[in-house]
């Protein structure tokens, strides 16, 4: 067992090997971890690491090798820890622990697993851009058009008089004016 997935088992307190719940359509995906147990439903959740991150760490980053050094620079470097300490989750505690497991034996298999739950691609990192500066913005969308009047019509009748009307009508008189 490799040290991503040792983590991965001591971080959430789950043994390597421990009951025989049937696990099935174990899915892995950015911030979401779901699967059935014995039918039941299980997610796990826990948010990405920023794109930034990733990409000043990108060159510690061996998507199809389980490495220490990544473990210890995102943890104690970037206070980012590739397996976090906190984890959202549904489900029953043996449920949750099977679910573990499986991921830990997928991890070992393929460690990509644990970065792609964590929010690492390869496009995302890898584009040649400079991660810590943004991009040029995209154009706003035209502004929509509404009748001037639109604006006092929205609040109604306010009860305010003036010159014997209500203070909304005087308003759409001048709006329409001015427009």
């Amino acid at each position: 067992m490799g040290p991503w997935s040792r983590a991965f088992l001591a971080r959430y307190h789950v043994p390597a090997e421990d009951g025989d719940a049937a696990v099935s359509d174990l899915r892995v995906e950015p911030s979401l971890i779901t699967a059935c147990v014995d039918g039941r439903p299980v997610t796990l959740s826990a948010p990405p690491i920023a794109p930034g991150v990733w990409a000043a760490v990108r060159t510690s980053i061996t998507p199809d090798r389980q490495t220490e050094q990544l473990l210890q620079l995102l943890e104690h470097t970037w206070e980012e820890p590739l397996v976090p300490k906190e984890l959202g989750r549904i489900g029953r505690d043996e449920d949750v622990a099977a679910v573990v497991r499986a991921v830990a034996k997928r991890i070992d298999r393929d460690p990509a697993t644990l970065l792609r739950w964590r929010g690492y691609t390869e496009a995302a990192t890898h584009d040649g851009g400079d991660a810590w500066r943004g991009g040029e913005l995209p154009p706003l969308p035209p502004p929509a058009r509404r009748p001037p009047e639109s604006v006092p019509k929205r609040f109604g009748a306010t009860g305010i008089t003036v010159g014997g009307e209500d203070v909304v009508e005087t308003l759409i008189r001048a709006y329409a004016a001015f427009g």
